[in-house]
């Protein structure tokens, strides 16, 4: 087990076919179910993140397309100027 810091342990309940499904999986990889599940709750985080950060850049877009103060630097955008 490869886990920083403290863990908590966690109990959940699958159907059938999910549990066939990841014994299958985890049987190919050789690797643990709880470590393949872990994986695929830090992915979910991730991709929640990842999303969240989207729609809040595409709400705050119209403002970068008309709002003077923020466009002031985009000449400098893709510049070397350093």
């Amino acid at each position: 087990m490869n886990v920083k810091g403290k863990t908590h342990r966690l109990n959940i309940l699958i159907s059938e076919s999910l549990h066939v499904q990841l014994s299958e999986i985890v049987e190919k990889q050789a690797e643990s179910k709880s470590g393949f599940v872990r994986r695929a709750v830090e992915r979910e985080f991730e991709r929640r993140k990842k999303e969240e950060l989207e729609s809040a850049a595409a709400q705050l877009a119209p403002l970068y397309e008309s709002d003077e103060e923020l466009l002031a630097f985009t000449s400098l955008d893709g510049e070397d100027f350093l």
